[in-house]
Parts: structure tokens; C-alpha cells; sequence
């Protein structure tokens, strides 16, 4: 699509009144709050930098890097990037009827049997028409609901993107605050923006197996070791797999860092590959496997389908992993659970890359992963999860700026 493209929806562009909220907030309010949202009524101003300034505080006290534990009958829900579509968050909480996708429900609920755990794996805004209603929701979510709802830092989530005043599709998140409050001055209401955005987590970790992060991971602990090539950034022999303890010792901290680059330059802006890095490369197995992970969760990249990359430890190669398959469909995925199904030493040595987009806007389907808690912990196996289908950006009619 060219950069005017608008993925606002019909749901988006319906007139919206301001709601009655109030401020002792609680789950059973919080709920009540979503009835609002999803009857076309949105928080003032004043309410929704109440909201954020609020969370901001509560995720300043998170660590840059949060592990998780699972508990008996955990259910953790993966969201991938939303950008503005409100819907989304629709489906995952009550369904649709017109599509018939049945809800999985609220963070805290129990479905089931389980308990249902989300994390929201960054880009929460942008591009879409309703990531005002997003971030107000979520921030809610955190502060009434903290042991269920989590959300990662996206590469969205920065001055770069969602906090910028410059024009541009993928810059529309403040836009889409003036678009609802023509008078505010976006000067003021993006510093509160920029604050929630800075104070929001890195990455996530499951039982010690299971990365969650936005982009991607670091190629290296430092810069020094990696030399461009040919317009590619390549180890040399000198390498070492970056640690992740040493993302929870940021300098600058990351309530310092509202700008961030494609492509880092120096070694203190080395994890921001966390955010940004679009590779699923070999690389990442030495990652893994320094670090003690079996599958890491990404987004950022706009896939129309759960993409898995497997890696296998090679004897003897330049390298020591390779890239054995990657799963671009249910066809591919079906065969690939069965090749490993048959060779299970091979499926206890992989190493896998899963990437999750829970938006239209990749113009293919929409997923969230779900996994689940067996004998005390979750299978990190992703050709084991469970895939929720979100629907299609068919589902939807974008409203063009002509229109």
C-alpha cells in the first residue's frame, strides 16, 4: 500500500461522545469502562492523562526485563502489534458475532479452567483509528488487573512514531488525538504519551524458556564485533551472544531513550535490536542458547500468518545453527509438525522463532498465540500452541482520506 494508505475502519470514523469515568477505578469498573468504548464513548482529555500518567508510574517500577512464572491452570494469551485497531482488542475480549469469532475474555478470567494472562507485545498505536481507545484500555487493565495484563515496549511506542508531530501514515497516533479533540495542543499531551511510552517494559520471559519481545534480539553483547558488509551488519570472529541480564543494567535507562534508531550505532544503543530488529536469522540460536531460551515471540514484521523459524545446531558448520524451515502457512506448518513429530531428538534440539501480528494492517490474517500451562509449566514448543484466528483484513472496510 502506498504511505497515504489509511487503515482507519468504519468502526473508527463512527461519531464518539465523551464518557462518564471515574476515577476510583476498579476490575468490575474497568469492565464497565469497555462497555463505554465499545458503545462509541471515549475518556476526555483530562480522563485519559489521568490513566496514563498513573500507569507510567506503576511500569517504572517493572524491571527492564520481567520473567514470569506460570502458575496451575495459567492460559498466557501473545497479542502482536494492534496499530490503532480497537477491534482487535474487541475480538480477544467478547468476540464478534458478524464474523462468529468467539472470545477468548478479559485478563483475569477463567476459561475453561484457566486463567487467562495476557501480553501485549508492543505497538499498540498508529496507522489505525482508535489507539487512543488502545492505550486507555490497556492502561486500565495494568493498574486494576497487574498480574494479568502485560505489555511490552514497541518501536512504535517512541517519539520516532507514536509520539511524533511530524506528518505521515505510520506517524498517526497523535493525529488521531487531534482528529477526536480538534482544539487540544498535542505539545502537552505528548509529553504524557512520551512518558507511558519510555516507561514500558522491554520483554518478557516465561519460565525462563520463552522470550517475548517486540522486534528481535541483539547479534551481539557489543558493537564492536559487528562490521557492516555490503550494506549488512555481520559478527566477526570475536563475537559473543548478548546476555540478558544486561539489559536489566540499561545506560541510559530506558525512561531516558524516547528516540530510537533502525539501526544502532553504539554499544549503549545495542538492545534497542530488541525493538527494532526485523531479522529471524541463525545468530538468534546462539542467543538462545546462551541465554538458556527455547522460543522467542516477535511481532513488528506484518506477517499474514504465524510464521515460525526452526533452527537446528549444526556439527562442524561456519555457524553454529541454521534455519531448517519456516512455517508461511497451514500447509508448511502441518508438514513441519510432522517432521518433527517423527524425529523427536531433532524436535528437542530446535530452537524456534514465532512472529504474531494481531492487526489488519498486515493485509492477511490476524493470530494472537495462546499457551498453556501443563504439569506446572508451558510447553515452549510453538508447534504446540494453540493459534487464535482474530479474522482477515477482509473483515474490514478502511475509510480513505477521499472518502
Amino acid at each position: 500500500m502506498g504511505s497515504q494508505y489509511s487503515y482507519t475502519t468504519e468502526w473508527d470514523k463512527r461519531p464518539k461522545s465523551i464518557m462518564q469515568f471515574d476515577r476510583k477505578i476498579s476490575k468490575q469498573s474497568v469492565r464497565e469502562v469497555f462497555d463505554q468504548l465499545l458503545n462509541d464513548q471515549i475518556p476526555s482529555l483530562e480522563d485519559f492523562q489521568w490513566v496514563i500518567t498513573q500507569a507510567a508510574q506503576y511500569f517504572k517500577t517493572l524491571p527492564n526485563h520481567v520473567q514470569l512464572q506460570t502458575k496451575r491452570n495459567d492460559r498466557f494469551i501473545m497479542v502482536g502489534d494492534m496499530h490503532g485497531c480497537f477491534e482487535t482488542v474487541i475480538r480477544l475480549f467478547v468476540g464478534d458475532q458478524a464474523t462468529q469469532i468467539e472470545p477468548l475474555g478479559f485478563p483475569g478470567d477463567i476459561v475453561d479452567g484457566r486463567r487467562n494472562i495476557y501480553i501485549f507485545n508492543g505497538d499498540l498505536v498508529d496507522r489505525g483509528g482508535s489507539g487512543y481507545q488502545i492505550v486507555f484500555m490497556l492502561c486500565l487493565l495494568c493498574l486494576t488487573s497487574p498480574e494479568y495484563t502485560k505489555i511490552n515496549r514497541g518501536n512504535h511506542e517512541s517519539d520516532m512514531f507514536g509520539a511524533s508531530l511530524a506528518p505521515g501514515m505510520g506517524h498517526k497516533y497523535m493525529f488521531e488525538i487531534k482528529e477526536k479533540f480538534p482544539g487540544v495542543d498535542l505539545s502537552q499531551i505528548r509529553t504524557s504519551v512520551s512518558e507511558l511510552f519510555c516507561s514500558l517494559p522491554i520483554c518478557h520471559t516465561i519460565d525462563q524458556q520463552v522470550l517475548v519481545v517486540h522486534g528481535g534480539v541483539p547479534m551481539s553483547s557489543e558493537v564492536q564485533t559487528i562490521n557492516p558488509l555490503n550494506g549488512q551488519i555481520q559478527f566477526t570472529s570475536k563475537a559473543q551472544p548478548y546476555s540478558l541480564k544486561t539489559l536489566d543494567n540499561l545506560y541510559p535507562s530506558r525512561f531516558q531513550t524516547p528516540l530510537l534508531e533502525d539501526t544502532p550505532k553504539t554499544k549503549n544503543q545495542l538492545w534497542h535490536s530488541f525493538l527494532w530488529s526485523y531479522d529471524r536469522q541463525p545468530y538468534a540460536g546462539e542467543f538462545m542458547a546462551h541465554n538458556g531460551i527455547k522460543s522467542i515471540i516477535c511481532s513488528h514484521t506484518a506477517t499474514p500468518y504465524h510464521f515460525i523459524t526452526t533452527l537446528l545446531p549444526l556439527e562442524g558448520g561456519a555457524e553454529p545453527y541454521a534455519i531448517q524451515s519456516v512455517t508461511r502457512g497451514e500447509d508448511t506448518f502441518q508438514k513441519v509438525q510432522e517432521f518433527f513429530m517423527e524425529r523427536p531428538n531433532l524436535a528437542r534440539a530446535k530452537l524456534s522463532m514465532v512472529e504474531v501480528f494481531s492487526s489488519p494492517t498486515n493485509q492477511g490474517q490476524m493470530f494472537a498465540s495462546v499457551l498453556n500451562e501443563t504439569a506446572g509449566t508451558i510447553d515452549p514448543d510453538p508447534l504446540h500452541w494453540e493459534y487464535k484466528y482474530l479474522g482477515s483484513h477482509t473483515d474490514f472496510r478502511f475509510i480513505q482520506p477521499e472518502q
